[in-house]
């Protein structure tokens, strides 16, 4: 196993961070970053969520920590070859807007990893650029 970092882009952000902070915080809105054609059966409670990953297998995630308006740590459960962890940085300017950007840390053999590092690039720039774009009042 080695372990590995993928780092999404950073993207400079709509809404306030103070805002995406607790918008991301809260399980019900987790979907709104994650790529809708590949999850199904999106499901919530106050501390965690779960879908399945469409032709791989479902999956729960739970929030380990936060550091306000700078970064939320999730960790992954359920899989049995490959937990991970995501955590949502969030870089504030002084004019209240910022920006945002999705790191995915965890552990997999090299051959497997040389396969899924583009899909799981593609997870986190698309939840990086969804969470980005979000329109909060």
């Amino acid at each position: 196993m080695g372990s590995f970092t993928i780092t999404s882009e950073t993207n400079n952000t709509v809404s306030s961070i103070k805002k995406l902070f607790e918008f991301i915080g809260d399980f019900k809105n987790f979907d709104s970053i994650l790529p809708h054609d590949k999850i199904e059966d999106f499901k919530y409670t106050e501390n965690e969520c779960s879908f399945n990953i469409k032709g791989i297998t479902p999956m729960t995630i739970k929030m380990v920590e936060k550091n306000p308006h700078e970064f939320i740590m999730f960790t992954s459960e359920g899989l049995s070859k490959f937990n991970f962890d995501l955590k949502v940085l969030f870089n504030e300017t002084p004019a209240g807007k910022g920006e945002c950007k999705v790191e995915l840390m965890g552990d997999l053999n090299p051959f497997i990893k040389s396969m899924a590092q583009k899909p799981l690039t593609n997870l986190v720039n698309t939840m990086s650029l969804k969470l980005s774009e979000l329109q909060l009042n």
